[in-house]
């Protein structure tokens, strides 16, 4: 009796000292922006860019009527100065700057542009908006078109996913 007793007293009192050991222990994080709120009309955008004729998507860097639509970020933070879109999806094969058409119709990709239609946006490109700061929102006025890249395009439908990816600063 005495022996069960003392061997548990004995491991008990060793094992403070077994199990001392010193340690240093890392902390880290990291403060960041809360983000923007996108717009629930943005969140799964459909823009209509009606119909094309074929006659009109002939010859190579032939596009049909542009269709304007925006994308709208809200409610960011204070401190939060500008929102930075990231545009991926499908390249087109034809034109990897564009994006490929699922539907039926041959030769025929999608362009995305600035609303004047100076800036040209590719696949992976990016487009920085100043954040308003009466509104505390980015609004990223864009335009589309149904193009052909090399020309002599084939009627059918014309369908085009592009994702947008959206950061803060």
């Amino acid at each position: 009796m005495y022996r069960k007793r003392y061997s548990v007293v004995f491991i008990f009192l060793t094992l403070p000292l077994m199990g001392r050991a010193d340690s240093n222990i890392n902390i880290s994080g990291q403060v960041i922006a809360s983000p923007c709120v996108v717009d629930t009309g943005t969140v799964s955008k459909m823009v209509n860019l009606g119909e094309a004729t074929k006659q009109n998507l002939i010859n190579a860097g032939d596009g049909a009527v542009w269709s304007d639509f925006e994308l709208l970020v809200q409610n960011c933070p204070a401190g939060t100065s500008s929102v930075t879109a990231k545009f991926t999806g499908n390249a087109d094969t034809q034109d990897p700057t564009a994006w490929k058409n699922s539907g039926t119709s041959n030769n025929v990709a999608l362009r995305i542009a600035s609303r004047d239609h100076a800036t040209a946006y590719s696949v992976n490109s990016t487009m920085q908006v100043n954040v308003d700061s009466s509104t505390r929102s980015s609004t990223f006025p864009l335009s589309a078109r149904m193009f052909t890249p090399q020309g002599n395009s084939t009627a059918g439908t014309f369908q085009a996913v592009m994702n947008v990816d959206f950061t803060y600063q």
